[in-house]
């Protein structure tokens, strides 16, 4: 299933389902005319079970196979539908640093030993379409990192990478968006303590609103066959930046489910994501950073295409 969530006539983020040849369903709906529970989000739809996911899946089955009843009874969202962040609430975003060979490789790195992490601000979340804001406080090296992302559909925590597959729900896509201005001072820390404080400005560089552009949907884990075998690419005004394959990760899905989940107690539909690969911004001679008026887009295979756009301060 592709999983999305969109503005219903009130403002409020409602769960819905993407057929791509039908169009949106309207799972509150269509669910409560077929007697199952009414789900308040995509989060909550991995929150209530695999049994309740198949009893979704049965119900967007029977829609694909006679989209014109679907559309008689109103199932169906007028297109275009206008989509927000797919999990339509906030949750957990921690996400991985220097995991990629090629990105290490760029930035005139050692591959780490394992790979770095922080946490993505909930309240930094924008869907697909919308815009990320340049922010007046540093506004001058904001860069794009396309990733690919795991979204659990079972509590997770202290599993080893055997039994990790298990507690994925699916795969969606971000951008993490960051204003590179630390990086100059983290190059020329010369004490442990400066190196300290470069390092946190720079993950608050990540941190500010519109700065995790999510979607355009989350697909299930049983779309996705092979999560190591994707290609990911990410293009600025149309014009290729990243391209990277899953299969260059430093530490695979699994291994970085185990990693993270000794320490963290993840929920359905909180997002670890995986890090970019090269060609960002910042690796480039000379950099290239993002400008109002900018177009970016990060793609997918078997997700889709997350599609932003850039306006100043």
């Amino acid at each position: 299933m592709r999983l999305v969530s969109y503005a219903d006539p009130f403002g409020r983020s409602t769960p819905g389902a993407d057929l791509p040849d039908v169009g949106v369903v309207d799972l509150p709906r269509v669910l409560d005319a077929h007697g199952v529970a009414v789900p308040s989000s995509v989060a909550d739809i991995f929150r209530r079970g695999q049994d309740y996911q198949g009893a979704v899946r049965d119900v967007t089955a029977k829609i694909n196979a006679d989209p014109r009843h679907a559309e008689e009874q109103g199932w169906l969202l007028p297109r275009p539908a206008t989509l927000l962040a797919p999990l339509g609430e906030r949750v957990l975003i921690v996400a991985a640093g220097t995991n990629y060979r090629s990105h290490v490789e760029e930035m005139g790195e050692e591959p780490p030993k394992k790979p770095a992490w922080f946490v993505k601000s909930p309240n930094s979340v924008i869907g697909s379409g919308a815009s990320v804001r340049i922010p007046g406080a540093a506004p001058d090296m904001v860069d794009f990192e396309g990733e690919f992302c795991v979204v659990f559909g079972r509590a997770c925590h202290a599993v080893g990478a055997a039994e990790a597959v298990d507690y994925i729900g699916g795969y969606t896509i971000i951008n993490d968006v960051s204003a590179r201005d630390a990086f100059p001072a983290i190059a020329s820390a010369t004490t442990p303590e400066e190196g300290r404080w470069a390092w946190g400005d720079m993950l608050l560089g990540k941190q500010f609103p519109t700065f995790c552009p999510m979607g355009p949907a989350v697909v299930t884990a049983d779309e996705i066959t092979d999560p190591a075998n994707l290609t990911i690419t990410t293009t600025l005004n149309g014009q290729l930046m990243q391209k990277g394959h899953t299969s260059d990760l430093l530490t695979g899905v699994a291994e970085l489910i185990e990693q993270m989940s000794h320490y963290f107690s993840f929920e359905p539909g909180d997002v670890l994501s995986t890090g970019t690969p090269a060609g960002v911004g910042m690796g480039r001679k000379p950099p290239v950073f993002m400008r109002a008026g900018d177009e970016v887009r990060v793609g997918i295979e078997g997700i889709g295409e997350l599609v932003n756009y850039i306006t100043g301060p």
